[in-house]
Parts: structure tokens; C-alpha cells; sequence
């Protein structure tokens, strides 16, 4: 009897540690359900966030750093991260930084940008360390995206039209939420997905995505970002032959590289006629015959110094000022001699400008030839009538052509954003070859820049001096050859480890464009952006349905 009673509280026990242990093992994969879900909303608040709020992007990591913490597991998470090469890779670009700090004498600067670069170290180990991310729940991030992009460009839109009451002298300032370069970044990578799933849906979700795709591609060219449009281009053509190798036979493979080749031939066509176009310059006035008087009797002034162009005439001849501010005061509240356009540049010089673009000279005559949109276009700072058309390819062109010619015949530079790169880049030269091997070090950059404005080295005014503007130019001046191979190795090296993937090479294409023309990684907005596309993309991939491994297979 007392054996008996025994082995009765002995299968009572088991069976109340079985219990016991059932409940634990529910409340766990509750648990880890929960941190699950927190995980993905956490990534797509980021995302979100991204084109929509720099807030955001900062409070989602918050979000993710805090889940990750109170999930524990910590012995797996080590496991899964000491397997995963592209996380490695991008925790040892952040290394790099933190490394090059002994070579640093400006410590303070160097613990600034070391902040800026958090997100290399904190993301790649808490994507990397995570389970990898499904097929699904990477749709739903990538949805997230395309749906913020389209509302952050809505808005853009929005302003454009003026629908909403927001004015705006500069097409950048469309974009109120984040820079439109990096906003046009963002368009990209939404067309890239949309073009991703444009093949792997069914028809009915294929219509809706090649709307979206046309509507984004219209938002491009209205944005205007020259970085984003020549990512347009390079996705466009890297898309084709992505396709041209995958689908196509022989002569539809042949027949597809043609249009490629004949869409990049178009382009180089179109800039050489406009670029002949705009050197159509007309002869130079010979003062021994041009009329001396206006039709009022006012002398005429000219200045045969200067080569200031607009359509091929030249700005500073047939001046008659006192006609001018006459009748310019007149038809403005902005005071010819002392007023400026929303440019915050001088009236006058802009009044000349437009009139010359329009062949019409500085007198009354002229200026009474002007409508009251002209009168308007002139106070907000367009110099050239050219300028008006906002959907003109020229109009698009102009600046930069026009930016060229000053700074080929005086040097100029100042406000223009080619130039002004080409003048970065002749001092980041000098940088270079006085700090080749080892850089200036992480947090010198900034004081090695500020060294050479001091030295007269530059035609940039105050305003207008920054440093390279371009990522890779940047690394060579921070670590010098021997840490530019390194970061180099560590921040591309994962792209050319494991399959085929079309997003991933064409997240690879948006960045390294990006980093050709902007320091992308020297701020919070432009390091999440690398950083998230390479974790969702590299980090924290997943397994393949078949679908997707016949479209990613070259």
C-alpha cells in the first residue's frame, strides 16, 4: 500500500511538471510571437519613416534595440550573427570609423560622426542576429515603403500644382519631409520592388503596380534630382538586360540590348543638341553702329567686360536704367535698386536677364513687352523665360549647362551644384596627397576642408563651402588608401558572396550612385537608408519561392 501511494504521488508529480512545463513552452512561443510581431511593426515604422520622418526612423530604432534586449535568447542571436557575413562586414565598416580615431586630432568632430554612424553597428546586429525574415514579411516591408514613398510624394506633388498653399522658389523645397535627393533615392528603390513584383503577381496586382511604376517615374522627372534621374537610368538599363538574360531567346536577348544601347545613344544625342543649342551665341555688338538712344532718348549703356548669356545674347548691353526702374516700379512692389527676388538675389540683375533670354532690351520698350507672368516669374527668381516651362527637358538642362559656361569664363561657382562638386573635388585632391596612406583620420575631414578655404584655395564663398560631396572621395580622405580598401572590402564585398539577387544588385546601383554625388553616409537619414536596404536585402535574408529563384537566376 505505501508503494502504491508512492508511485501515485510520483505520476502526480510528472504530471504536474508536464503541465507545468506545457504552460512554459505556450507562454513562450507566445512570447516569442509577440516580440516577432513587434520586430516586423518596428522595421516597418522605419521604413515608413524613412521617406516621411527623421523622428520616426529614430523612435522605431529605439523600438528595436529595446524588443531585441527583452527578447533574451542572447546564445542564438550570437549564433546566428557570427554566421552572418554581410552583418560582419557592415559592423566592421563601423570598426573602421572607430579605428581611424587614433588618427584623429579633433576628437570632438570624430565622436559626432561615430554618433551619425551608430546605425552601422546597431542594426546589421540586430537584423543579423534575428531570425531571417520570410518571404512575407519582407512583402509587407517593401509595401510599407512604396505606400510612404507615395504619400511623401503626394505631397510634393501637392505643392508643385499648388494645391497646397506652400510657396516655393527652389523645386528641392517640394520635398518638405527629407532632401529631394534622398527622397528621389527612395522613388528608385520603390520602383525597383514594384518592378519585382510586377513578375512574380497575378494580373490583377500587375495592373495596379504599373500604374504606381508610371506614376513614379512622372514624380522623377517633376522632382528633378539629377542623382535620382541618372539612378533611373542605370535601373532602367540594368533592368533590361536583367531581363534580356533571364526570358529572352537569342534575338529577343539581342533585339532588347539594341534598345538599351539606342535608350543610352538617345540620351547622349539629347545632351549634345542641347548643349549646341545653348552655345548659339549671337556676334558681339559693334558699338560704332548700334543704336545709341532709346526710342525715349535715354543713351543706352553697355559693358563689353562681361559675358553674362542668356539663349545666346549677350545680358549687359542696350541698358537704359532710368527707363527701367521707371517702369519696372510701376508693375512691382520690389524696388528695382534696392530689391531683391526670392532668391535673395538682386532685382535688377534678374530683370536683365530675363529680358535679354526674351532678345528684348533694358528699356522701356522692352520691359513693356513683358506680361504680368513674366513680371512674376522675374520677383521669384527666374532669370530666363525658358525657365517657366516646368516640364521642358531643356528647361531642366539649362541650369546646368549655364552653370558650365560661368564657371568656364570667371570662375564662378557659387549656387551650382555641378560646379560647386568640381571645386570640392580639386580640393579633396590636395587633401589626399598631403595625408595619402593612413587619411586625415574620422574626425579631421571637416578641419582639413576648413584648412583649404583658409588658404584661398578655393573661388567659394563662405556659404558655399562643404566638403567633398561624394562618399568614396570622403573615405580616401579619412583613411587613406590602406583604409579605403578596407571599407571598401567591407561595405561591397557581401554583394558578390551568395545568389543572384535582383533587388539586392539593384539596391546596389541606388547606392553607389547615391555615394558618387553625395556623402550618403555622413548623415542619420542618408546611414539608415544604406543600412536598412542592406540588412532587409543581404542581412536578413530568406528563403525563395520558386517564382522568385527563376527571376533572380541569371
Amino acid at each position: 500500500m505505501q508503494y502504491r501511494n508512492t508511485f501515485v504521488r510520483f505520476i502526480l508529480k510528472v504530471k504536474t511538471y508536464a503541465i507545468k512545463a506545457k504552460i512554459f513552452c505556450l507562454n513562450s512561443m507566445f512570447s516569442n510571437s509577440i516580440h516577432r510581431k513587434i520586430y516586423i511593426a518596428s522595421l516597418i515604422l522605419l521604413t515608413i519613416g524613412m521617406p516621411l520622418s527623421v523622428f520616426l526612423m529614430s523612435v522605431s530604432q529605439f523600438f528595436l534595440a529595446t524588443n531585441w534586449v527583452l527578447e533574451l535568447q542572447f546564445r542564438k542571436k550570437w549564433q546566428r550573427l557570427k554566421q552572418n557575413w554581410p552583418a560582419l562586414s557592415l559592423i566592421g565598416l563601423f570598426s573602421i570609423h572607430l579605428l581611424w580615431m587614433i588618427n584623429s586630432n579633433n576628437y570632438g568632430y570624430g565622436w559626432h560622426d561615430i554618433k551619425i554612424k551608430l546605425p552601422l553597428l546597431v542594426l546589421p546586429i540586430l537584423i543579423g542576429s534575428s531570425e531571417v525574415l520570410s518571404r512575407n514579411e519582407i512583402k509587407w516591408i517593401l509595401h510599407s515603403l512604396i505606400f510612404s514613398v507615395f504619400i511623401s510624394s503626394a505631397v510634393s506633388v501637392a505643392i508643385y500644382f499648388g494645391w497646397y498653399p506652400r510657396p516655393y522658389s527652389d523645386i528641392r523645397e517640394i520635398s518638405i519631409f527629407i532632401s529631394h535627393i534622398r527622397l528621389s533615392l527612395l522613388v528608385n528603390m520603390s520602383l525597383f520592388a514594384l518592378v519585382y513584383y510586377l513578375f512574380i503577381s497575378r494580373l490583377l496586382y500587375k495592373l495596379f503596380y504599373l500604374i504606381v511604376v508610371f506614376y513614379f517615374i512622372i514624380f522623377l522627372y517633376i522632382l528633378d534630382s539629377k542623382t535620382g534621374l541618372l539612378v533611373f537610368a542605370v535601373g532602367v538599363s540594368f533592368t533590361s538586360l536583367f531581363v534580356a538574360f533571364k526570358k529572352l531567346k537569342r534575338w529577343g536577348r539581342f533585339s532588347l540590348i539594341l534598345v538599351v544601347v539606342g535608350f543610352i545613344g538617345l540620351i547622349g544625342l539629347t545632351l549634345i543638341k542641347y548643349t549646341d543649342e545653348f552655345y548659339q551665341f549671337d556676334a558681339r555688338p559693334d558699338l560704332s553702329i548700334i543704336d545709341k538712344f532709346t526710342i525715349n532718348g535715354e543713351k543706352y549703356q553697355h559693358n563689353q567686360e562681361l559675358n553674362h548669356i542668356e539663349n545666346g545674347h549677350y545680358v549687359f548691353y542696350f541698358i537704359a536704367s532710368k527707363e527701367l526702374e521707371r517702369e519696372w516700379n510701376k508693375r512691382s512692389l520690389i524696388d528695382y535698386k534696392t530689391g531683391f527676388n526670392a532668391n535673395g538675389n538682386n532685382i535688377k540683375s534678374t530683370l536683365f536677364h530675363y529680358l535679354t533670354s526674351k532678345n528684348l532690351r533694358k528699356d522701356s520698350l522692352g520691359l513693356s513687352q513683358l506680361t504680368d507672368e513674366d513680371i512674376r516669374a522675374i520677383e521669384k527668381g527666374i532669370g530666363n523665360y525658358i525657365l517657366n516651362d516646368k516640364y521642358s527637358l531643356y528647361a531642366k538642362l539649362y541650369p546646368l549647362l549655364s552653370q558650365i559656361y560661368y564657371y568656364k569664363i570667371d570662375g564662378y561657382a557659387d549656387g551650382g551644384t555641378l560646379v560647386q562638386r568640381i571645386e570640392y573635388l580639386n580640393l579633396a585632391k590636395k587633401i589626399i596627397s598631403n595625408h595619402f596612406w593612413f587619411g586625415t583620420g574620422t574626425g579631421d575631414v571637416d578641419d582639413a576642408f576648413k584648412e583649404q578655404y583658409n588658404n584661398g584655395a578655393s573661388v567659394l564663398s563662405e556659404a558655399f563651402q562643404h566638403r567633398a560631396h561624394n562618399q568614396f572621395v570622403t573615405f580616401l580622405i579619412s583613411f587613406g588608401l590602406i583604409g579605403f580598401v578596407l571599407s571598401m572590402l567591407s561595405m561591397w564585398g557581401s554583394f558578390f558572396i551568395g545568389e543572384s539577387d535582383f533587388l539586392k544588385w539593384s539596391f546596389l546601383l541606388s547606392a553607389f550612385f547615391s555615394m558618387l554625388n553625395e556623402d550618403t553616409l555622413e548623415t542619420q537619414a542618408g546611414v539608415t537608408f544604406f543600412v536598412f536596404f542592406y540588412a532587409i536585402f543581404l542581412i536578413g535574408r530568406y528563403k525563395k519561392s520558386p517564382a522568385e529563384t527563376e527571376l533572380n537566376r541569371l
